[in-house]
């Protein structure tokens, strides 16, 4: 792999999932779906979304809340637009991102953004942090055949990167990122302890497990 001052790229590829990974939008995120969700009836506290966090919100809302795809759409919908309009402008990166995004730039890797938003959420979000040459593709649940866990949108990301799944690292902080590397066959399926704990992580497929951004440099880095 890639040299750097010493330091040895394990990885040929690497994949992000974006929100609580890069970007410290978690507080965003749950703050506009508890908004939204009780808005259309549904009362819901934050420790039991939490519970449900990670796939799609239609999918979060079939898997805690019973609604159909048809009930949940319109919950959806009204998520995007509060989304975008209040929540999405107070975006920031995660300490240590930039550092790290750095790094494997200046490592010749090969990055791209796998996130359950829609891409078009997605690449706004990247916009707004101003990290749009960073990223070769940014893959969104709508760009794929299927969302995370589903191997498919690693798959087509490494595509594009050019990548092979015994060469490439999947990073993230849910279970729906490391079933994704997982699924995938990666090499390194990194998951970043917060929302879930080491043990859940590792029991989900993570091969590595750290505290934040720049433990993650260590996994993806021989010193």
């Amino acid at each position: 792999m890639t040299s750097l001052n010493g330091a040895r790229a394990r990885y040929r590829s690497v994949i992000f999932d974006l929100d609580g990974t890069l970007a410290d939008t978690e507080p965003l995120v749950l703050g506009c779906m508890l908004e939204t969700i009780n808005a259309h009836g549904h009362p819901v506290d934050r420790t039991r979304l939490l519970q449900f966090i990670g796939p799609p919100l239609p999918v979060m809302l079939f898997n805690m809340l019973g609604l159909s795809a048809e009930q949940a759409q319109p919950i959806y919908m009204d998520y995007l637009r509060r989304y975008e309009e209040s929540y999405m402008p107070r975006t920031t990166p995660l300490a240590g991102a930039e550092a790290l995004l750095d790094k494997l730039a200046a490592a010749g890797v090969p990055l791209a953004v796998v996130t359950n938003k829609r891409e078009d959420a997605g690449r706004k979000t990247v916009e707004l942090l101003g990290w749009t040459d960073r990223f070769r593709t940014i893959i969104g649940a709508d760009t794929a055949s299927d969302p995370k866990p589903h191997p498919a949108p690693l798959l087509h990301a490494l595509d594009v990167l050019g990548g092979e799944p015994e060469a490439a690292a999947m990073v993230g902080d849910t279970e729906s990122d490391m079933g994704a590397g997982r699924n995938a066959n990666f090499a390194g399926v990194i998951g970043i302890v917060g929302l879930r704990d080491a043990d859940f992580l590792i029991r989900e497929g993570a091969t590595g497990v750290a505290d934040d951004l720049p433990g993650v440099g260590e996994l993806l880095f021989d010193s």
